[in-house]
């Protein structure tokens, strides 16, 4: 890089919001010292974690700021502490179960300076596994279901995608003005789909995404929900129909009605079975209830919120259909 180049360069904060993963924190730790691109600071955001995390970071990565929440509050909140604090030109948002390779951040910046696109992610393959992908970007199909591209997919057989429709809110990088538009992550999502909200409000303001396949990136997966298989499960069942309810306008809603009812009925289904795994069909009915029941006292919020981004949106329902029809056939 030139000096001129190095003077026009913009600015990152890598947010790694972290809870009870100290081994994996380290070795994504690692993986950033590692980067032939140092232009970067890191903050490492502790969701109430019980293993000592924020003192073994003093002691082992001193560099490294870490903002300590006093109680586990879930990714979405804990993620916005740090994104909230970052003052640089890009904030690449990053699970403690991801590692780079050396030049990945180096190529994702490379991108950034182009102009085009605030939301940029690398190409990401399974740890246990580099010959696979994990995601290529991702997707939002017409029923208003978030996927990753290219999940399990041969990386022999990988081809350079289609723009994807966003990114992941696990190492997914993002214009700091973009933020600032469209807000942080919405916090009542708590985990999962809260990635998928904010880009779908960035592509209402119209922002576009971009994946850089040069760049390389490798993930665990669920590493951090061992054991709690049905709490996911809960969780994308309310979220789903959170993410529809503020995204969606009745344009969209008409178009795409039944698939978005199939969705909803596969998210209710898959509940049931999940609890009923877990306790058997008489608390599992309870579960779903429950989760039934969470979701209408977050409506009133959600609609609020709904009435917010469409009422401030850039773009036609005729240029996001398109954009939700080219997601669902990639």
């Amino acid at each position: 890089m030139s000096a001129v180049d190095e003077v026009n360069a913009p600015s990152l904060t890598i947010v790694i919001p972290t809870w009870n993963g100290w081994e994996l924190l380290k070795d994504c730790l690692h993986s950033l010292a590692a980067q032939t691109c140092g232009d970067f600071s890191t903050v490492v955001v502790d969701d109430g974690s019980t293993d000592d995390t924020p003192a073994r970071l003093e002691e082992t990565f001193p560099h490294v700021h870490c903002i300590v929440s006093p109680v586990n509050r879930g990714f979405a909140p804990t993620a916005n502490l740090g994104l909230a604090a970052a003052a640089s030109d890009w904030v690449f948002l990053l699970n403690n179960d991801v590692t780079l390779d050396p030049m990945c951040i180096e190529k994702l910046m490379a991108k950034a300076q182009e102009g085009r696109y605030s939301m940029i992610c690398p190409l990401v393959l399974c740890a246990d596994d580099p010959t696979r992908i994990y995601s290529a970007g991702d997707t939002l199909s017409r029923s208003g279901r978030p996927e990753s591209l290219g999940y399990k997919m041969p990386l022999a057989e990988y081809e350079a995608a289609r723009e994807p429709f966003g990114v992941s809110g696990g190492y997914g990088l993002f214009r700091k003005t973009l933020l600032d538009e469209v807000g942080l992550l919405d916090e009542s999502f708590v985990a999962y789909f809260e990635d998928s909200d904010l880009c779908f409000r960035a592509r209402w303001a119209g922002h576009a995404a971009a994946i850089v396949p040069e760049a390389r990136a490798y993930h665990i997966g669920s590493a951090s929900i061992a054991g709690r298989t049905w709490w996911r499960t809960r969780k994308c069942y309310q979220n789903h129909a959170l993410l529809v309810w503020k995204n969606y306008s009745l344009a969209l809603l008409l178009r795409n009605f039944v698939p978005i009812c199939g969705e909803r009925i596969h998210q209710g289904k898959r509940l049931f079975q999940v609890a009923r795994h877990e306790w058997g069909a008489l608390r599992a009915t309870g579960v779903v209830f429950a989760a039934w029941w969470g979701l209408m006292l977050r409506c009133p919020g959600a609609l609020r919120a709904r009435h917010r981004i469409l009422g401030q949106r850039r773009i036609h329902n005729d240029a996001m259909q398109a954009l939700l029809d080219e997601s669902t056939s990639q």
